[in-house]
């Protein structure tokens, strides 16, 4: 009985410890950007940094692994250890900026895929500045997409319609220089970037939970949120309370109604007007009709 006591111990103190890694060039570190973060992640679990190699000692000592938008590319073993810690009830965070893959320098989307989420290489902007000044400083405040997240952060009132919560009990948040998330089943959208950022209505944040270990994973596609500068912002402290809710608490539970049907747009890219100004082309808006003889438009005088 008591080997089975000090096991199930050692479980209780995994999955109260947060691993931030920082072997793959990450963006931001809880040294350097992520000290408030840092500070308000200790007051309910033991928090340590990994340098070295992510191995499965460094991964196996923690409940929640956060990727802060790693810069370098992982290797198949790697994966190999992350998947696994999913596989056997862990939690995996991975936050991205702007850009995606293309710009880290990453390859994540070789694991994100698996469960349904994939970052694009892309950037939210703002089509109207208020507050922030900056187009891609991002105030969105009709992005929730889940009314759990309302329930989880205290704002949601029981027995509300999802169209009456998301208007009266709304949260605004700030999300700056981030790209954009696509999300299939068994992943669900939990964030988007609203009506007023473009591109409209695109999912930000997802969630996913294995069904058989309930091992879950968490995506942002902008790692500025958490960091010392916007993690005060708005309710941004918030939406990073009810992430790492979502990621420790076992009884965290996503509306189904929501999850099932998120008022999400199709992912329309549009053209690089800048390269297309630089190759203007001629046209003829209303042209006559052509002869049959096409000769007899072309001029063959010279003129004087």
């Amino acid at each position: 009985m008591a080997p089975t006591i000090k096991a199930g111990l050692e479980v209780k103190e995994r999955n109260n410890v947060i691993l931030f890694d920082e072997s793959k060039g990450e963006l931001f570190r809880l040294s350097d950007g992520y000290k408030t973060l840092l500070r308000k992640l200790k007051t309910q679990w033991k928090v340590i940094s990994n340098r070295d190699e992510l191995n499965k000692e460094s991964v196996g000592q923690a409940g929640v692994i956060v990727l802060a938008c790693p810069r370098q590319r992982f290797t198949e073993g790697q994966f190999a250890i992350l998947r696994r810690h999913v596989d056997e009830g862990g939690s995996l965070f991975v936050l991205a900026e702007e850009g995606g893959e293309k710009k880290a320098n990453s390859n994540i989307n070789f694991l994100l895929e698996e469960y349904g989420i994939a970052v694009n290489n892309d950037s939210v902007v703002r089509t109207c500045y208020y507050k922030y000044f900056h187009p891609k400083e991002c105030l969105i405040t009709n992005g929730i997409l889940n009314r759990a997240i309302l329930e989880a952060s205290g704002r949601n009132l029981p027995g509300l319609l999802l169209d009456d919560a998301l208007t009266n009990r709304s949260m605004s948040f700030v999300y700056p220089f981030g790209c954009t998330l696509n999300v299939a089943r068994p992943a669900v959208a939990v964030l988007s970037t609203g009506s007023i950022s473009f591109p409209l209505n695109r999912p930000v944040c997802a969630f996913y939970e294995q069904p058989s270990s309930h091992g879950r994973v968490a995506v942002l596609g902008s790692a500025h949120m958490f960091n010392d500068q916007y993690i005060d912002r708005e309710e941004n402290s918030k939406i990073k309370d009810v992430i790492f809710q979502f990621l420790t608490a076992a009884d965290f539970k996503l509306n189904q109604i929501d999850a099932d049907d998120p008022e999400i747009s199709d992912y329309n890219m549009t053209p690089d007007t800048a390269s297309l100004a630089d190759g203007l082309r001629t046209c003829l808006q209303e042209s006559e009709e052509v002869p049959t003889d096409y000769t007899q438009l072309f001029h063959t005088k010279a003129s004087l």
